[in-house]
């Protein structure tokens, strides 16, 4: 099995990595800005914890993952990488922090808006919808979003079904990573995986009034 790759865990050692590996400076500087989020979530993380778990308690939303809240670093640098910009900006990852609701199908939909009003009335905004019950191009089902504290802080939040959290993590998670590891992309057995997952997605039980929640994202979040 391969290892995972070890990515340098300060400013130095990444400038050096990037002088040495990419030998652009605009990323060595971009990089640089984006590893200051994780610290920093990770100050924030016990006071968000605390109110995605008063909110569910509120709304009579379950919690699921609770354990895995904080992305690894590498993970994280991993992300970074991918992300970076050559103008150097400030590369973001928003899902440090990341949480699970859980209702069912014929609740969720009511319960999620009741939960995006009252993170509103405590300041904290959300900022970005993505409701992959209705994208018929990706077998994913479940919805997504992202938030900002009142001091700042981004953080992930899903909403599922039992349903859709379990073949999320389960079946379509298994068909998943072996696709991944297929380069070609128009191969029968691509193709045979990603109609397997399709099956999966279409199986599953449609959250009562689900086209109630529109994608959305704030122009000002980059």
């Amino acid at each position: 099995m391969q290892r995972e790759k070890k990515f340098p865990n300060s400013h130095n050692k990444w400038e050096k990595y990037y002088k040495t590996v990419r030998g652009d400076k605009r990323i060595v500087r971009s990089v640089l800005n984006g590893t200051s989020s994780y610290p920093r979530a990770l100050e924030w993380e016990p006071v968000i914890t605390a109110q995605v778990k008063k909110t569910a308690r509120q709304t009579g939303m379950d919690m699921a993952g609770v354990d895995c809240r904080i992305k690894s670093r590498n993970s994280y640098l991993k992300k970074i990488l991918r992300k970076y910009s050559l103008t150097g900006r400030l590369c973001e990852v928003k899902d440090i922090l990341r949480y699970t609701y859980i209702a069912s199908a014929q609740e969720l939909t009511e319960k999620m808006i009741k939960v995006i009003e009252i993170y509103e009335y405590s300041g904290y905004n959300t900022v970005e919808i993505k409701n992959y019950w209705l994208d018929g191009q990706n077998p994913y089902n479940g919805i997504n979003t992202k938030l900002r504290s009142p001091k700042g802080q981004a953080f992930e939040l899903q909403y599922h079904t039992p349903e859709s959290f379990e073949i999320k993590n389960g079946k379509m998670h298994d068909l998943y990573e072996k696709q991944r590891l297929m380069k070609d992309v128009s191969s029968r057995g691509y193709i045979e995986l990603g109609d397997q997952m399709f099956e999966l997605s279409d199986s599953m039980e449609i959250p009562k009034g689900i086209k109630k929640v529109k994608d959305y994202e704030r122009n000002q979040i980059s």
